[in-house]
């Protein structure tokens, strides 16, 4: 009998596995994908677990949706990270945008999501994707005043992705959006890591005039409770839409103004 363990400081979850699809280091991970018995196929990274079938459209959906209603005159929109696919995918359900690039490190697990994880690496097909392997922070250096969303969709800032939560990586970030752009970044879980949230949250307030933090769910990440950090140059929240793009599983603007609205464990959190 095998089983999948992520362990996350002192506690774990562990996924009865089928299969190894597929298992390769690459130069910055191990890269896994496995077949589950009750979450579908699973994409693991270091040990990690970053999509499952069954329940990746929490993470994906709101982590796009959210922001293109906040920005729904978006043309130029950059993911960084999101190899797997999927914040592509649900970008791709907007034919007002013009061009979704993508920024990913590890070019591997594009190589895998697209092979293994049809579900996801289906993001890749959209004639207006732009693919650039590299380091995200050499990459918007040389991106001023480019895009009207920028997406972080990258694991943990840990390892080579501890930049992205750095005052210096949040200055390229404010460069390389228009006046009127938006950020949005994953921030972890309240519960399990709340000193990440309060490190992002604070270095992108020294940074952004306008700042606002979200939440969602994704049930198989730690904690299940997930954070999202929001930020321009610009007040957020005037240019609401209320337009709901087809095939959702989750995501409706009536979820709007819940994800924007702070809990008082967030508010206490965050001081």
């Amino acid at each position: 009998m095998l089983w999948a363990t992520e362990k996350y400081k002192n506690t774990a979850l562990s996924f009865k596995v089928k299969d190894i699809l597929f298992k390769q280091k690459s130069h910055y991970q191990l890269v896994e994908i496995l077949e589950t018995n009750d979450w579908g196929k699973m994409l693991m990274l270091d040990g990690l677990m970053m999509v499952t079938e069954k329940d990746e459209f929490f993470y994906h959906e709101s982590i796009t949706h959210l922001p293109m209603a906040l920005r729904p005159k978006a043309e130029n929109v950059l993911v960084i990270g999101g190899g797997d696919g999927g914040t592509l995918r649900e970008l791709a359900k907007y034919p007002s945008l013009k061009k979704l690039n993508i920024v990913e490190i590890d070019e591997l697990v594009i190589e895998a999501s697209r092979k293994y994880l049809p579900f996801v690496g289906c993001g890749f097909d959209d004639p207006r994707v732009e693919v650039t392997v590299q380091d995200a922070a050499e990459y918007i250096k040389t991106s001023q005043n480019a895009f009207d969303l920028i997406i972080a969709d990258s694991s943990d800032p840990e390892g080579f992705a501890a930049v992205l939560i750095e005052e210096d990586f949040y200055e390229m970030i404010k460069k390389s959006l228009k006046p009127d752009g938006l950020y949005i970044a994953q921030s972890g879980s309240p519960l399990s890591q709340p000193e990440e949230l309060k490190t992002t949250w604070k270095n992108l307030n020294r940074i952004f005039p306008y700042t606002e933090i979200a939440w969602s769910l994704t049930p198989t990440y730690p904690g299940a409770w997930w954070s999202f950090v929001i930020a321009s140059q610009s007040p957020i929240k005037n240019q609401l839409s209320s337009f709901c793009p087809d095939n959702c599983k989750f995501w409706t603007p009536a979820l709007l103004e819940a994800m924007l609205s702070k809990p008082n464990y967030i508010q206490k959190l965050l001081g």
